[in-house]
């Protein structure tokens, strides 16, 4: 048996659903879920080394059952830096979908055909992939939601050469969004006044009971595989807190 197959014996039944089906979803905290996670980001690294090192067989096993990357490079790496804030009390809510952006149900629109250049046809088909969603509780009373979405643009070529053939060619580009949702009680913080990080959507709204901020952000992304920097998304929730602030109690 080889490494990369026994390190995937040894995974729970849970886990070894999550690297068949690459998703999984539910209120754990975040102790649990680095516990839950953690093995199936190891696995995934032994097999990243196994497809370029491994045997035959080692090679095609790894081959089946990759898990993408942005597990190991995105989400683990998150969850230590939430639980510093997290209440100990409360669950984090995760969704976590890395099976793919182009599929069916993840399909937003088709253009028409249409030319350009020495393309005779081009049909440009749009994905929308929210590949991981949360919702955090913090110590301080804040529910800070977030996503990353991944946006695809695949095009398909046409075009005839010199010889009379008809050659087809499929070119994608993927841009991914990152939001960030800050809700915090107005008992302990007020929407700041003065100058702050810029940011590409910003939204504030102050209530009688709470007080939401609203960020986002857009990053063209250089192939289908590369995925953002988690400190993408912490700037987002650094920069919510820049945007309130405490508010004074007065002393009974």
């Amino acid at each position: 048996m080889s490494n990369v197959k026994a390190t995937f014996k040894a995974l729970t039944a849970e886990q070894q659903a999550i690297v068949n089906e690459r998703r999984v979803a539910g209120e754990l905290r975040p102790d649990d879920w680095l516990r839950l996670l953690g093995p199936v980001a190891e696995f995934d690294r032994q097999a990243d080394a196994a497809r370029k090192d491994g045997g035959f067989f080692e090679r095609r096993f790894a081959r089946k059952h990759d898990v993408p990357n942005a597990l190991r490079s995105f989400v683990l790496p998150l969850l230590p830096i939430l639980r510093e804030d997290h209440d100990p009390e409360r669950s984090l809510e995760l969704r976590i979908d890395l099976s793919g952006a182009e599929q069916p149900g993840k399909r937003v629109r088709s253009s028409d055909p249409y030319k350009k250049g020495a393309y005779h046809k081009v049909v440009d088909t749009f994905f929308d992939d929210p590949w991981l969603e949360g919702h955090a509780h913090f110590v301080d009373g804040a529910d800070v939601r977030f996503s990353v979405v991944d946006h695809i643009r695949s095009s398909e070529k046409n075009k005839r050469s010199a010889s009379g053939r008809h050659k087809r060619k499929t070119k994608r580009k993927k841009k991914t969004e990152l939001s960030v949702t800050l809700s915090v009680p107005a008992r302990n913080y007020a929407a700041a006044g003065g100058a702050w990080r810029a940011v590409p959507k910003e939204s504030i709204k102050a209530g009688e009971n709470r007080t939401v901020v609203k960020l986002g952000g857009v990053v063209a992304q250089p192939s289908l595989e590369s995925a953002p920097v988690v400190g993408m998304l912490l700037e987002l929730i650094s920069g919510a807190y820049e945007r309130v602030e405490p508010t004074r109690r007065k002393k009974l």
